[in-house]
């Protein structure tokens, strides 16, 4: 059972100060309780302040008050969480993978179209990304929720669910600080590259269950328009026929325009942004691999890191998928997902070499 953490309450003038700080005031403390801000003339005008003001959590005398439900207070808090937190862990419960299970996984480690040979089997420390990503999503009902998504910050090969469960910050003894974690330039377009697919993924029951309901009221709608047509084209009592076809015109258009605002109703629009992210600093077991085709052959790396149940995922160089299966090309041997190559027999179009 986990127990309940208590954490002490942030205080409004703090917090203030800390955040207009950051954006490069200049505080001093006064007595009383209140802190003189020279603020940077962006900063300023931004806020609507003079660029010396004085800051209290009451707002006596000439201070601007910052306390709860004030405007400089949700100013501040608006700003702070338009950042992303970033922080960086060690992945310290989990045990190092060992080279013997690694090994036995490589052994079976299937290429479609091709032979692998494991060459070397080694211990290592690898870098992780790992970032949780916000979505809401809205039609005619609204959701929320946060998706997790790993790469490994070199390559982008993508762990499994073990790993990224490890690195649970819910986890109590799961992780370690990691004061000055080793950030890689440029790993964040591995995150661009996936965040797309793991929303989709996050998103699929929602749209199924949005498409469901909107079959539904079309459904509805339309019987209710064709009863109604029905029983305009045959009326209780003597009609003029033209007059019973401007009425089934008008009942018709009627019904084109509220299925058109119905289908308007039910569309998901989609909002995603990156909400926190964590450098992981876990070990691996490392193999290298040989993997030949034809008369070709080149060298991949696999990763086992602490934590997950096999190979981090390769990422195919032909779509932004990634592969636990992988097929080769023939002239250059790129590493191609079962999009790309559905049948790994023949000769494999491939994507990356533009045939």
């Amino acid at each position: 059972m986990r127990q309940t953490q208590t954490r002490a309450v942030p205080d409004p003038l703090a917090f203030t100060a800390w955040a207009l700080a950051r954006r490069g005031a200049l505080l001093e403390a006064e007595e009383g309780s209140e802190v003189l801000a020279l603020l940077p003339p962006e900063l300023s005008r931004e806020l609507g302040l003079s660029e010396e003001v004085r800051v209290s959590a009451v707002g006596e005398w000439d201070a601007v008050a910052c306390g709860l439900v004030t405007p400089l207070l949700e100013a501040v808090v608006g700003e702070a969480r338009r950042e992303v937190p970033v922080a960086g862990a060690r992945l310290v419960r989990e045990l190092a993978p060992k080279a013997g299970h690694a090994r036995s996984l490589a052994e079976r480690y299937v290429v479609r179209n091709g032979v692998a040979e494991v060459l070397e089997v080694a211990g290592g420390e690898s870098t992780y990304l790992v970032a949780w990503l916000a979505y809401v999503a809205e039609a005619d009902e609204r959701h929320e929720g946060v998706g997790v998504l790993g790469v490994h910050a070199q390559d982008g090969a993508r762990p499994d669910e073990g790993f990224l469960a490890a690195c649970d910050v819910d986890e109590e003894g799961a992780l370690a600080p990691w004061p000055e974690p080793g950030v890689v330039p440029g790993a964040e377009r591995w995150l661009a590259r996936y965040a797309p697919e793991v929303g989709e993924r996050a998103l699929r029951g929602v749209r199924e269950a949005t498409a469901r309901r909107h079959a539904r009221d079309h459904e509805r709608m339309a019987e209710y328009y064709a009863a109604m047509v029905a029983e305009a084209r045959a009326p209780r009592r003597r009609v003029d026929a033209d007059a019973v076809e401007a009425k089934v015109r008008h009942l018709l258009a009627e019904r084109d325009s509220k299925l058109r605002d119905l289908a308007e109703r039910f569309t998901l629009r989609v909002h995603t942004r990156l909400a926190a992210a964590l450098w992981v600093a876990a070990r691996v077991a490392r193999v290298r691999l040989r993997v030949r085709r034809r008369k070709g052959e080149r060298e991949l790396v696999l990763r086992l890191p602490a934590g997950a149940h096999g190979f981090d995922r390769l990422p195919c160089e032909g779509c932004p998928g990634t592969t636990e299966r992988p097929a080769l090309c023939d002239e250059r041997l790129h590493v191609l997902c079962e999009a790309c190559v559905p049948l790994a027999s023949g000769r494999p179009r491939c994507p990356a070499c533009g045939g």
